[in-house]
């Protein structure tokens, strides 16, 4: 039986406890050649430094493909645990720097996909041993930064084995992305908090360079480079998922939102295609729950019931969504909400995501400002969608696009499903009592613009494309109830103007 890591811990024996268990592990060898073979490996990275690291790991690789052992992974994945456990820390790194560059030389050879994964997901392993002893280094950035490079290599061999029809490379090089993905994302969840957002902002910014002469690239590149934007975004989600609640709690707003990474996430909540706007809304859930209530508002219900969802029912004194953070962003973020919600090709998962979204904001605020800023977007974006079924209606610029009848009225079920939370849940009830009168006339009138009906397979040619005037929320009746329950109404007198071109930098601006 080949001995566990824990067995021979060489990283802190001492030059005669090496003797010892080497002369051990001779008495032993008879019987079983592994444990000597072991104790000798991890004698010998105990005592490398770092000007001879390289010349112990590198016939290690060379047998490793001279003799095919990558596949299974389980062998090499021991090998470099033993390595890894028995080098010192601070040299942990030049370790997963050989491993790279040994990955680097694969990309040059064929048929090597599945090679490729089993070497990635020994550096997924080696990574994440440094992460908890080393944490994250400039080094480290290196090396991510050549993971990155090494995820559009492999997406160009995918996509070129599209084009030749090869589904077998195809699926190899798919397991290798996601291997990539998994290294960065277990990587990450041993840092720091600063350091998730130093990686997540870094990948974020090499987004930046895909789009560059976009404009001459024939149509097969601007969907390769599509699908490639959506891989690196899924890199982020895959970091952002790996966010631990205890750290989340002590974690301000601000350190999570550095504008760096606001702002790009806040632009791509517009982009064009509806599969890099879920992905981005997804990404911002990810880093708005601190309390993981994502899973019980991922659909749009209209509960008449709040309690079974367990969620908070008062704010607590240590507010855990940055009130400052809302306030001060908080036009910016929701201006760039309503351009997203308006668009015309969301889908069902789309809206999902953005009630999602909107509740998480509000209920991790815990603050009446906030409340009524969100209550009064609503408003803003029902008046809208009055206006969009009206032909003669004069629109926003950011909605003059026709919406579907379907989205209309997903939009209006959205919007009944977040303030019959709210009502409930803050305890308001003069607007609770409303948004049930409300639902009432839906159910007898409209039946089609409530959650139940909204979100089901039915089509523009089923339903209606007017919504009854009684079947809309009244906002005078609902300023009045925030107003009588201490809320400040005074934002409810002026026109909600968006403002979805306005970013911090004029690097990320975005043409309304």
């Amino acid at each position: 039986t080949t001995p566990t890591s824990s067995q021979y811990n060489l990283g802190v024996t001492t030059a005669p406890d090496q003797i010892e268990l080497i002369e051990r592990g001779t008495a032993l060898a008879n019987d079983n050649p592994a444990i000597l073979a072991v104790i000798v490996l991890r004698d010998l990275f105990c005592r490398a430094h770092l000007n001879n690291i390289t010349a112990c790991v590198q016939p290690i690789l060379i047998h490793l493909d001279n003799h095919d052992k990558w596949i299974p992974v389980d062998f090499p994945k021991y090998i470099f645990s033993e390595i890894m456990n028995s080098i010192k820390h601070h040299n942990s790194y030049l370790i997963i720097e050989l491993l790279l560059g040994h990955l680097e030389k694969h990309f040059h050879q064929q048929d090597t996909a599945n090679i490729k994964t089993s070497i990635m997901k020994v550096i997924q392993d080696c990574m994440v041993f440094a992460a908890a002893t080393t944490g994250a280094g400039s080094t480290m950035f290196t090396g991510i930064s050549r993971l990155l490079k090494f995820l559009r290599q492999s997406f160009q061999i995918q996509y070129t084995s599209n084009a030749n029809n090869s589904l077998s490379n195809n699926q190899d090089e798919h397991e290798f992305q996601t291997a990539v993905i998994n290294g960065i994302g277990d990587f990450a969840e041993k840092l720091p908090d600063f350091q998730m957002m130093e990686i997540m902002q870094f990948i974020i910014t090499s987004l930046a360079t895909l789009n560059q002469g976009y404009e001459e690239t024939t149509n097969d590149s601007k969907d390769a480079t599509l699908k490639l934007q959506i891989l690196l975004l899924k890199t982020v989600k895959k970091v952002a998922s790996t966010y631990q609640t205890v750290h989340r709690r002590e974690t301000s707003t601000q350190t999570t939102f550095p504008h760096q990474l606001f702002d790009p996430l806040l632009k791509m909540m517009n982009a064009p295609e509806p599969e890099v706007r879920l992905i981005v809304l997804e990404i911002l859930q990810s880093l708005v729950d601190r309390r993981q209530y994502a899973d019980k508002l991922r659909k749009i219900k209209l509960p008449k019931d709040i309690s079974q969802l367990e969620l908070p029912t008062e704010t607590k004194a240590n507010r855990l969504f940055d009130i400052a953070f809302m306030k001060k962003f908080g036009r910016q973020f929701l201006s760039q909400l309503y351009a997203c919600i308006l668009m015309d090709n969301n889908t069902n998962d789309i809206f999902h995501a953005i009630y999602c979204l909107m509740n998480l904001v509000t209920l991790e605020a815990g603050d009446k400002d906030v409340l009524v800023d969100v209550i009064h977007f609503c408003f803003k974006i029902q008046c809208d969608l009055t206006k969009i079924s009206d032909s003669n209606g004069n629109l926003h610029q950011s909605s003059q696009r026709r919406l579907s009848n379907t989205n209309e009225n997903s939009i209006h079920a959205l919007i009944a499903a977040y303030f019959n939370l709210m009502s409930k849940l803050n305890g308001i009830s003069a607007f609770s009592q409303h948004v049930n009168e409300v639902v009432r006339n839906r159910e007898r009138h409209a039946p089609y613009s409530l959650p139940a009906n909204a979100f089901n397979s039915n089509t523009d040619e089923t339903i209606p494309s007017r919504i009854p005037k009684d079947c809309l929320f009244s906002q005078e009746i609902v300023a009045n109830a925030l107003d009588a329950s201490g809320h400040d109404t005074s934002k409810f007198d002026r026109e909600y103007r968006p403002e979805p071109g306005r970013l911090f930098f004029k690097d990320y601006m975005i043409d309304s």
